[in-house]
């Protein structure tokens, strides 16, 4: 994979995680339903992304 590609992948990934994040906190200040999974999901996502940027600065 190339290192553009990873680095791409990589801020996708943190984009989606942050997306996820705030849509998580939202929840948590409605009513809760789905706070969790969003959280799980964002965390996810950011370790996804971690991986990407760490394959991008090791290639």
């Amino acid at each position: 994979m190339s290192t553009t590609t990873a680095s791409i992948l990589g801020l996708w990934s943190a984009y989606w995680a942050a997306m996820f994040a705030q849509v998580a906190h939202l929840r948590t200040l409605d009513d809760g339903v789905g706070a969790t999974t969003c959280g799980w999901v964002s965390r996810s996502l950011l370790a996804i992304g971690t991986a990407f940027f760490l394959l991008a600065k090791g290639g």
